[in-house]
This record gives structure tokens, C-alpha cells and sequence, in this order.
């Protein structure tokens, strides 16, 4: 791989890239086979890194440091989070941390209360000198989403309300939990898709995964995965419905699965996400 070859040819020591990226560098980059020794810092940002194949990378780079960095556009970087160690046999991501310095970050609860416990929900706002002003020649979208601090008695600040779910783990991290427009209710149950997405990438033979949700006036939403495998694997549906079976709900099991030979993406890189959702309402 090109890029592969690019770290090393101009002993790259510092990589920013999204996950993305990465995957495809761990899938093949050929990486052990290389001199990497000046990659000191691998960061990675603006999607969630498949814990599998982050591991991978990380055993084929021990001496470099791997940091998860969130931010939305509005914010730029926020927090951040160094992963030293990734424990054998975990498919949930990684935290996205603590606030970088000169910023804060918090998250209220449906209540209106800050999130200050373990495994509470709330949304995350953010705090500092790296919000944005406002959404130009758009007054009210910027109203929704830049709104007074709650906690604030002083004077008035501005903060922005990222529509992003977290929780606190017992070490002060903020985890993420998903979208607060990506969390459905299907048969009477909230689901977060990213966790249907996270155990259907911890199969060996899957190489990217997206669970997509279906409207149906029956039940809310109806889901449906796609899914693509690792270069010479062969996966069967019933296999992947199967392997679904053992590690979710019911409720959670997507009623369809569809492989693609590559998920399609946008022109950043990303999964386009919006191409597949189109994809699963026309079938």
C-alpha cells in the first residue's frame, strides 16, 4: 500500500488520520514488514475505530502512541484519550477521554442534571475558546445548537450542544455512546446502532459493518445491515444472523443482512452512511 510505504520512505513520525484510513492500513499495509521505527504517534479522529482492527494496528506498532482525538466541526478537537492497552476479547470502542486543555466539557442528563455518575447518559456540551461563532447566514440553526450555559450564574456563555451521547466510565473518561438523531426505537426498545454495528464487526471475517434503520409504521423501525468481509473470507447470512443471535436481543438483530464487496464513501473517506440508508428504503 502507497501510504505504507510513504511512512516509511519519509519516516513519518506523527500520523492523523481517520479510522477509516487506518483500517485500511492495518488490512494491508503490509506493516510488520516495514521499518516504522519513526512513527512515534498514531491519532485518529472523526469516527469510531473498530477496537479489532485498532488492536491489530497497535501490535504492529508497539513503540508508537495511539490517541483518540473527538471534536466536531464547531469545536475542533475537545477531548482526547491515550489508549495504552486494549484488553482481549473487548468490542466496545474506546473513550474519547477527558477536555484538552482550555476547554470543558460536560454532559446533561434528560433531567437537565450535569452527568457526575458512572453509566448515566447524557448529551455532551462543550465550553472554550474554539466554539464556533455561528452557522454563517444561518441565525437559527445556530440558536438550536449554541445555547447558555445551564451551569454558569455569573455571566452569560455560550456553549455548544453536540447532539453526541456519552457516559462517564470510573476513571472520569467520556465514552461514546452514539448520536442522540442515531438512537430508534424499533418494537417498543431504544436502540443505539452503533452497538449492533460494534458486534458485528468483532467477526473475524468482517471487515466494515453499517446497521441502517427502515421505517415501518408496524413497529418503528424495521433493521438492516450491511456488511463487507476481509479479503478471501466466505460468511453465509444465516452465519452472521447466527453470531448476531449469541450477543444481542432479540429486538436487536437485524432482519436483513446484505454483503457489499466495499461499504461505499464519502468524499472525507467516511462510510456514506446516507447512500446505504437510501439503499435500504428502496429495497
Amino acid at each position: 500500500m502507497k501510504l505504507a510505504e510513504l511512512i516509511e520512505r519519509e519516516r513519518i513520525t506523527v500520523w492523523y488520520s481517520d479510522p477509516s484510513l487506518l483500517t485500511l492500513l492495518t488490512l494491508y499495509g503490509n506493516l510488520p514488514s516495514r521499518n516504522l521505527a519513526s512513527l512515534r504517534a498514531v491519532i485518529f479522529a472523526g469516527e469510531v475505530f473498530p477496537v479489532k482492527f485498532l488492536r491489530q494496528m497497535m501490535l504492529m506498532l508497539p513503540k508508537a502512541r495511539f490517541l483518540n482525538w473527538y471534536g466536531p466541526t464547531e469545536t475542533n478537537v475537545c477531548t482526547w484519550y491515550e489508549v495504552n492497552s486494549l484488553k482481549e476479547g473487548r468490542i466496545t470502542p474506546v473513550p474519547i477521554g477527558k477536555s484538552c486543555a482550555n476547554t470543558e466539557v460536560f454532559a446533561i442528563d434528560d433531567s437537565g442534571r450535569k452527568v457526575e455518575g458512572q453509566g448515566i447518559e447524557g448529551e455532551l456540551f462543550v465550553r472554550g475558546p474554539t466554539v464556533m461563532k455561528g452557522y454563517w447566514g444561518d441565525p437559527e440553526r445556530s440558536a438550536k445548537v449554541l445555547v447558555r450555559n445551564p451551569f454558569n450564574q455569573y455571566f452569560d456563555e455560550t456553549t455548544y450542544k453536540t447532539g453526541d451521547i456519552v457516559t462517564l466510565d470510573d476513571e472520569g473518561n467520556y465514552n461514546y455512546a452514539g448520536r442522540r438523531d442515531g438512537m430508534i426505537k424499533t418494537r417498543g426498545y431504544r436502540v443505539e446502532l452503533g452497538e449492533i454495528e460494534s458486534v458485528i464487526l468483532s467477526h473475524a471475517a468482517v471487515k466494515e459493518a453499517v446497521v441502517t434503520p427502515v421505517p415501518d409504521e408496524l413497529i418503528g423501525n424495521r433493521l438492516r445491515a450491511f456488511v463487507s468481509l476481509r479479503g478471501g473470507s466466505i460468511l453465509a447470512k444465516e452465519e452472521m444472523l447466527s453470531f448476531c443471535a449469541e450477543r444481542l436481543p432479540k429486538y436487536m438483530i437485524p432482519e436483513s443482512i446484505e454483503f457489499l464487496e466495499m461499504l461505499p464513501k464519502t468524499s472525507t473517506g467516511k462510510t456514506d452512511r446516507v447512500e446505504l440508508a437510501q439503499r435500504a428504503i428502496e429495497r
